[in-house]
């Protein structure tokens, strides 16, 4: 840690309560984890909290490059970290679990916690096992997370980190905190000159660019891409641009990631690129459970139908061999071994025999020939093998339906990460916080102001931005961000000093 740093994490710590918000790739990491070493370092120990398990991986990896080691510091997501404090105290928080975690109920959990850090005893607790408590990406923070933190202050000395311009989790019933009314009242803002951490030695130009452009989304206005430090591909003319995009990157060195709005977006542009992209899964597993429900039900013809739609749905090119005849004779539960699909006709069978006998290892069974059809090619690779996992141990673990094998695997993955893929595509929703060596943004044009902004940093090498014009209007909030009226607060607030 170099001795400027290490001066501006001592004066963040004298000046607890505070919050710092800083734009994307510009250090946040860097001065959380430092933050952390000179706390460490003061014999305090440190409890940093977060969204995702893989910013729990990045914190851990950086405060090894400080020196700090693994029991020095308590590092864990704001939903573990709750669920594991209500566990051990079920009758102070009100809440029963089980032996895993059912995140669907992680409001439950924050109130639950809640209650318990309100308690006079779990105060002193805290008090002796902790120094103080950084939270990052607070932008992300529900009201319900909220309401913990301001908790856990009464307290401890806490420090928010984050970027309203990166708060792209208000969708469905989650309301995220406002940075104005919410943060600043209790954590007065700490200024931090931002600089481009995450491109230097890369492309220093961009990271400049990209810290010039922030006002401008904050306040919704255009983006000018000429002469802008990117590729930009105009799509006026040929909607395919997008997939001829993605094939003249695919040749670049290092990890690669498209990035679309949408799940559907994604897969489209995953099957027209026929594997050379694997598409990135929700941690929900959202994909895979509906097939795995169908599967633990035991209707022998909705298996098959759902056998032949989850292969169709992860493998480009096997289409014309399960085209939907193949579908409506398996629902009526007639054979389709008589259809006429050259080099399909062992995947027919298989099929077929789903209706007298849609075990899961018949169903694996069958999975596994339909990835073997010559054309094919695997791009939801992600779902393919946690599903094809889940099958094979729910056939061998009696008792145990594959929903709950799927459910563990995917809880896992949130704990080890994801397999490495060379080449990505997914949603800022879910690569927000990654980074990657080249970006490439598909029909910029549709993606909101915070969507934007995420997809535009992800590239620490090189950015592409395929869409209309490269004068770029973000969109108006969609649906999934429109719940708390795109934070009109902000408009008007500049990025960082």
């Amino acid at each position: 840690m170099d001795d400027d740093l290490r001066a501006t994490a001592a004066a963040i710590r004298e000046s607890m309560p505070c919050s710092i918000e800083l734009p994307a790739g510009a250090g946040k990491t860097q001065f959380v984890a430092a933050l952390a070493a000179v706390t460490h370092e003061r014999g305090e120990r440190p409890l940093i909290l977060t969204h995702t398990n893989a910013g729990v991986d990045v914190m851990r990896q950086r405060l090894r490059r400080f020196g700090v080691s693994g029991t020095s510091v308590r590092i864990d997501t704001i939903a573990s970290w709750s669920w594991d404090l209500i566990r051990h105290y079920p009758q102070l928080s009100g809440v029963v679990t089980g032996q895993e975690p059912e995140w669907a109920k992680s409001p439950e959990y924050y109130a639950g916690a809640r209650k318990v850090v309100a308690c006079t005893a779990i105060t002193a607790v805290l008090q002796a096992s902790y120094g103080l408590v950084i939270v990052d990406e607070y932008q992300d923070c529900m009201v319900e997370q909220h309401d913990l933190i301001l908790g856990l202050g009464e307290a401890l000395p806490v420090c928010i980190f984050g970027d309203r311009l990166q708060s792209i989790f208000d969708f469905r019933q989650n309301i995220p905190v406002d940075w104005e009314t919410g943060v600043l009242p209790t954590w007065p803002d700490f200024a931090i000159t931002p600089s481009a951490w995450r491109w230097k030695d890369h492309n220093e130009p961009l990271g400049q660019w990209l810290i010039e452009i922030r006002a401008l989304l904050l306040d919704g206005q255009t983006i000018d891409l000429v002469g802008a430090p990117l590729c930009w591909r105009s799509s006026q003319d040929d909607p395919q641009e997008a997939i001829r995009a993605c094939y003249g990157l695919a040749r670049a060195e290092g990890t690669i990631v498209a990035i679309g709005q949408f799940e559907e977006d994604c897969a489209y542009v995953a099957g027209r690129t026929n594997g050379i992209y694997s598409m990135m899964e929700e941690l929900e597993g959202k994909f895979m459970l509906p097939f795995a429900q169908t599967v633990d039900r035991g209707d022998s013809r909705a298996i098959a139908v759902a056998t032949r739609e989850f292969a169709k749905d992860c493998i480009s090119g096997v289409a014309a061999k399960l085209n939907k005849l193949v579908a409506d004779k398996l629902a009526r539960g007639e054979a389709v071994t008589g259809l006429k699909r050259p080099g399909a006709e062992h995947q027919l069978e298989l099929l077929t025999g789903l209706l007298t006998d849609a075990s899961p290892a018949r169903v694996v069974e069958t999975l596994e020939a339909i990835r073997m059809i010559l054309e094919g090619k695997l791009y939801r690779r992600e779902a393919w093998r946690d599903m094809t996992k889940a099958l094979k141990i729910a056939t061998v673990s009696g008792g145990v339906t594959v929903c709950e094998v799927l459910k563990r695997i995917r809880n896992r993955t949130r704990f080890i990460g994801r397999s490495p893929e060379p080449r990505i595509i997914s949603r800022p929703l879910l690569i927000k916080g990654l980074e990657y060596d080249h970006a490439l943004v598909l029909n910029a044009e549709r993606l909101s102001p915070t969507e934007l902004y995420v997809a535009l940093s992800r590239g620490r090498k090189s950015l592409t931005v395929v869409s209309k014009s490269p004068y770029l209007t973000p969109a108006a909030p969609t649906e999934r961000t429109s719940s708390r009226a795109n934070n009109n607060s902000h408009r008007g607030r500049r990025a960082r000093r």
